[in-house]
């Protein structure tokens, strides 16, 4: 399977050399953004950026594209820094070579692709893509189910244990301060506060998001487990009253699948999405339909069985991943074929 990621570079002292000869080709570039006159781009940044936004308003400023022929990627034993990446300026045989440092340190084994400047204030920034192939387990000794929801973020279980875990329970209390704090700042009209307030409470969903992810991949790879995630998809659409569309609208449900998705593909475990309709309201015992009598609490009618609705969601996801064993209780997993290069051209 391939999988890619983007690396977030600060560019490190460059020298006053190397700061000019970039200041001047981004300065170029935006240049060419606004008018289309060029007073020296690289040949090949400026026929990329024209084919990346061919269709697209030219207006504003844009980040600089750099083909991934026109750029380079070491890592060094460099005290300043390991990694370094060579970028393409007019008028400069070879380009520079830049010390950045990236978000999270990474190895040779992948494949550097396109990359992207930015400048913010005086710094400048490289957004690097950056893929491999992995290749997925085919069988597992258990199960790993999650339900995700709006009291608790995920609701984890095990088919070897088949006790709850519950995950994220401070991101509805962040989302219920961040709306309180936004309520007042509107009443006295301090709007740049607003805009202050959204980055930093997404900063803070996205912290609790990647430590929830990060516990269940490492929780699946301590058990071989498959993980095994409601398919969540079309559930934006339905229509159930004004509070539960804030809701739905409001959490970060893909996103969290995202990241559980990518960190799993990184250790080599595979995530399998079954039916998410209807597990909110069956009874995982019986298989009769429930009430949730509250929001934290499901009740059968029908067998008098009571759960925590999270962990009673998780256990009907669980069994819906059954298909998935054998009867020697392993677990079987079909990857996808792998992508050829056709597939991949037509993925890109």
């Amino acid at each position: 399977m391939l999988i890619s990621k983007t690396l977030k570079c600060k560019v490190l002292s460059p020298t006053q050399k190397k700061w000019e000869l970039l200041n001047q080709e981004y300065t170029n570039f935006q240049i060419y953004v606004r008018s289309g006159k060029n007073f020296g781009i690289y040949s090949l940044t400026k026929a990329n950026f024209d084919f990346v936004y061919k269709n697209k308003a030219r207006k504003k400023k844009q980040p600089m594209p750099l083909h991934n022929q026109s750029t380079k990627f070491k890592i060094t034993g460099s005290k300043l820094t390991p990694y370094w990446f060579r970028i393409p300026v007019k008028g400069k045989r070879g380009g520079i070579w830049l010390p950045i440092k990236p978000h999270e340190n990474i190895d040779s084994s992948w494949e550097i692709r396109e990359a992207k400047v930015f400048k913010r204030k005086k710094d400048f920034w490289i957004y690097i893509t950056i893929r491999k192939e992995v290749e997925l387990k085919t069988s597992y000794s258990s199960v790993l189910a999650l339900d995700v929801g709006e009291k608790v973020i995920a609701a984890a279980v095990l088919s070897s244990v088949r006790k709850p875990i519950f995950l994220g329970r401070e991101v509805r209390g962040i989302r219920r301060h961040h709306a309180w704090l936004r309520k007042r700042l509107q009443e006295r009209e301090l709007f740049k506060k607003l805009k202050e307030m959204r980055s930093k409470e997404k900063r803070r969903v996205e912290l609790v998001l990647h430590e929830v992810s990060k516990y269940i991949v490492e929780l699946a790879e301590k058990n071989d487990s498959i993980i095994v995630l409601g398919d969540l998809k079309g559930i934006r659409k339905q229509d159930k009253g004004k509070r539960f569309n804030r809701i739905i609208n409001s959490f970060p449900f893909s996103k969290l699948s995202f990241f559980i998705e990518y960190k799993a593909h990184l250790k080599g475990i595979a995530v399998v999405k079954v039916r998410e309709d209807y597990t909110s309201k069956t009874c995982n015992r019986c298989g009769e339909e429930g009430k949730r009598v509250r929001q934290g609490l499901f009740k059968c009618s029908h067998c008098k069985y009571q759960a925590n609705a999270d962990f009673n969601g998780a256990m009907n996801i669980l069994k819906r991943s059954w298909e998935h064993i054998f009867q020697d209780g392993a677990v079987a997993f079909s990857p996808e074929p792998p992508m050829t290069e056709k597939t991949r051209a037509e993925a890109h």
